[in-house]
């Protein structure tokens, strides 16, 4: 049910993210500079940042339409795969000191450390635990979910104060290695230091042991069941937490696993569930018509306008939709394509009562028939 992959192995996807991490860094620090730097070498140094942000914004171009096929190559097939990324303010840790003295929340920490530490500012030993939001996906009619791959990425680790060793628990005169426990939880639409009791348990999950666990890395464990319960439950938010068995053997000794819980989507090591959506055609089934449906967004990312391409194998109506990443659709478009079944559609970064929208990330959502095709677009603002 879970893996680990090491870390030089990275798809499409985190390369992606990679490139679109750089590019924001890039342009904030060319603000920086821009606003400090009044000499003329300082200047040159300035343009040599915005050159670099321009080559970086030219990759993602150049690379979106691979990039894309890599996230949406299925469309071919009658499937849809696509990734959420953790929901800023509802993602973090929870901290607390033994028999729950003292709890504490915090949210967006970029690492959390699960298991148990000394924290030398207070003078007290936690425990930790680690807790994801995810929005639950909107399901286009037709479709269902097929499968869903959780992504955490794991940094270190610490076993009795030893860098580099797996989390020992010592219990009386035994010593144990603890196994990472996921489980699936509601704690709804606020975080807090309550919560470290939550709600609602709905599963419980080994996603790594001592013999498994080898950092860094990327650690996967299949969450369909998890997600298929949301949406069967109507729930609006997939919650877990993360935490050693046992949470803590309160000695002296730091035992602890360090993790990213980023709600930053593009970082590389941000949590994500990728998914997979099937309408239950396959182009492997000889009776099953090949889909042929594409959709090309540029530039992307955008600061003002974005076109978008649809190809489809005949002339008809064709349907575009954009989303927010709360599955709100803000946009859409109705067309005729002409005769060679390409039509543009140009979209000003205005919802459908022509208010701006907020830049961040959207998915285009194209329909021609029975067929779909998806693209994600990043607006600049």
């Amino acid at each position: 049910m879970n893996s680990t992959i090491p870390l030089d192995t990275i798809d499409c996807q985190v390369l992606d993210a990679m490139l679109k991490y750089c590019f924001s860094n890039a342009m904030h620090i060319s603000s920086l500079y821009a606003r400090f730097i009044t000499t003329t070498g300082m200047v040159r140094m300035r343009r040599m940042f915005l050159v670099l942000a321009f080559s970086l914004l030219l990759c993602s171009v150049c690379f979106a339409d691979s990039f894309g096929q890599a996230h949406f190559r299925a469309e071919d097939k009658g499937v849809i795969v696509d990734s959420l990324v953790t929901v800023d303010q509802l993602t973090g840790s929870i901290y607390y000191q033994r028999n729950y003295i003292t709890v504490d929340a915090n949210w967006q920490e970029e690492l959390t450390y699960i298991g148990d530490y000394y924290d030398w500012f207070w003078m007290v030993r936690f425990a930790s635990i680690s807790y994801l939001t995810f929005e639950v996906p909107v399901i286009p009619d037709g479709y269902t979910l097929e499968r869903a791959i959780l992504g955490i990425y794991v940094f270190e680790y610490n076993g009795n104060s030893y860098w580099d060793e797996y989390p020992i628990f010592n219990i009386g005169s035994t010593a144990t290695f603890p196994e990472g426990i996921l489980e699936h939880i509601d704690y709804g639409n606020t975080f807090s230091s309550n919560d470290v009791i939550p709600a609602a348990i709905y599963g419980s999950y080994t996603l790594f042991t001592h013999e498994t666990l080898n950092p860094p890395c990327l650690l996967s464990i299949d969450v369909s069941d998890c997600l298929r319960s949301d949406i069967a439950s109507n729930r609006a938010l997939s919650q877990y937490r993360i935490y050693l068995q046992g949470f803590s053997d309160w000695d002296n000794w730091d035992d602890f696993v360090v993790i990213a819980s980023y709600s930053n989507p593009y970082s590389p090591t941000v949590p994500k569930i990728r998914y997979t959506l099937s309408d239950g055609t396959s182009n492997s089934d000889p009776t099953s018509p090949p889909a042929k449906l594409s959709i090309i967004s540029h530039p992307n990312p955008f600061t003002e306008a974005v076109s978008i391409k649809l190809k489809v194998a005949e002339p008809g109506i064709s349907k575009l939709s954009i989303y927010n990443l709360k599955g709100q659709k803000v946009r859409s478009f109705d067309a005729n394509s002409g005769a060679d079944g390409e039509h543009n559609f140009r979209w000003d970064g205005r919802d459908d009562s022509g208010k701006p929208v907020s830049g961040g990330i959207y998915l285009a959502v194209a329909q021609s028939g029975q067929r779909t095709a998806s693209s994600k677009i990043l607006y600049i603002k």
